[in-house]
């Protein structure tokens, strides 16, 4: 339930309530010189108190559907605390074994005269690798209930849409200014190549499902060179499609012609761009050298990367124009379709429930079940064993096989999740 609870609860808050933060934006639209020298109004915190009171209703409809009458209220908090409570024990168990196995690691690599870890890595350890708990989230979303997280959240709501509408202006701008039909033609040909096509190239992947000692021995098929000229056919009759939606008519040479001068133009302005950059460097390394002490000879590393300009990317996209890149293209298309299929087919040799668990924080850790026979186990003190375990040849994740312990009683273990034959798995055993 507690886990049911945080997903209903981020969903609350990042699906359902938008329409609410939407009506407060205008409230929260304040400068922040404003803020500081007027402080929070009364109308953000009426903003607030009826975004609680919406909260509520929502966990109110939630503990209805996990079967808690409506003046319930007390036992589905205590049941959920309760669980919460379950969780916090289950990832201290899980830090600790595997705290266990990292002793166990460091006594096999230093020898069994290794002191233990100090406290101070042990603490470290633990913080670098503790699972997160249902708690950890359930603060987070008490967190939401308060005041300030409220009105930081819808201040932060408020940046993001003005920045949203700032990079619509831009890219508007960018589409319909001076520089716009370059700007177009790359949305045009990188729709065409990635989207428009795909339902060809889905078409023609039977004929470049070729092995790669057939295409060395025999070389490239008519076949797939058809492939290729009806691509390119395809792209062509694209191409004066957008000739026409330019009001270029049917003559593509002054398209190019055109697409060629602005692209020129951007060079320059990419190259007038980068000289600025390189004087600005060159003037921060200078003043570097002078606060230098003296007898320091090591000069200051500074990386630059070149802005793409439009050139670049228009190269690109003619090359895949050229027979050699659409073939690669559709050979890595097919080695990706063959993969995916190969994934599919052991998910559903095994079934979607067998799949090995995600893994966890605590690395390669595997919990494993061990059953032993406690009227062939002698009485003794309890020791800890740790037992090397390969996966014989017809075993799987999941099957039950039988291992010697080091006190030469047989036990039976489980085969972890995503092992197969051949792998190794270490089995931590108890014996008396």
């Amino acid at each position: 339930m507690a886990h049911r609870f945080c997903a209903f609860a981020m969903k609350t808050l990042n699906e359902d309530m938008d329409p609410l933060f939407q009506k407060f934006l205008p409230i929260f639209d304040q400068d922040r010189r404003e803020l500081v020298q007027q402080g929070e109004t009364h109308e953000q915190y009426a903003a607030y108190r009826e975004y609680v009171g919406d909260l509520e209703q929502h966990v109110s409809e939630f503990a209805l559907q996990e079967g808690f009458s409506p003046g319930d209220g007390g036992s589905f908090l205590a049941e959920l605390q309760q669980a919460i409570e379950d969780d916090k024990v289950r990832a201290e168990k899980q830090v600790e074994a595997f705290l266990m196995h990292m002793e166990q690691q460091r006594r096999m690599k230093l020898g069994p005269e290794a002191p233990p870890m100090e406290e101070g890595e042990r603490e470290l350890m633990k913080s670098l690798f503790k699972p997160q708990t249902v708690d950890d989230m359930m603060q987070m979303l008490l967190h939401m209930t308060e005041y300030t997280a409220f009105s930081s959240l819808m201040r932060a709501k408020v940046q993001q849409q003005k920045f949203m509408r700032e990079l619509e202006r831009r890219k508007k701008e960018l589409m319909e200014g001076e520089m716009g039909l370059a700007h177009r033609f790359i949305n045009f040909a990188m729709k065409l190549l990635n989207d428009d096509l795909h339902e060809f190239y889905t078409k023609c992947m039977p004929i470049f499902d070729q092995e790669a000692s057939n295409l060395h021995e025999q070389g490239h098929t008519h076949a797939q060179y058809a492939a290729f000229q009806e691509y390119s056919s395809i792209i062509e009759g694209r191409l004066l499609e957008f000739c026409q939606e330019e009001g270029f008519g049917h003559d593509a040479q002054a398209l190019f012609n055109e697409l060629q001068r602005l692209i020129q133009k951007d060079q320059e302005q990419v190259a007038a761009q980068l000289r600025r950059v390189l004087a600005d460097v060159e003037s921060k390394r200078e003043q570097l050298r002078m606060r230098a002490t003296e007898g320091d000879t090591e000069k200051p590393l500074v990386l630059i990367c070149k802005p793409s300009g439009l050139g670049d990317l228009m190269n690109s996209m003619i090359q895949q124009l050229e027979y050699p890149n659409f073939s690669a293209s559709m050979r890595f298309r097919v080695e990706q379709d063959r993969m995916m299929k190969t994934i599919m087919a052991s998910f559903d040799s095994k079934g979607r429930d067998a799949l090995p668990p995600p893994p966890t924080a605590s690395g390669d850790l595997e919990v494993v079940d061990v059953e032993i026979d406690e009227a062939r186990v002698p009485a003794g003190p309890l020791e800890l064993g740790a037992l090397s375990v390969t996966v014989p040849e017809g075993c799987e994740a999941g099957s039950q096989m039988s291992v010697t312990g080091s006190d030469g009683q047989p036990m039976m273990v489980t085969v972890p999740g995503g092992l197969s034959p051949g792998m190794s798995f270490e089995v931590v055993a108890k014996y008396w």
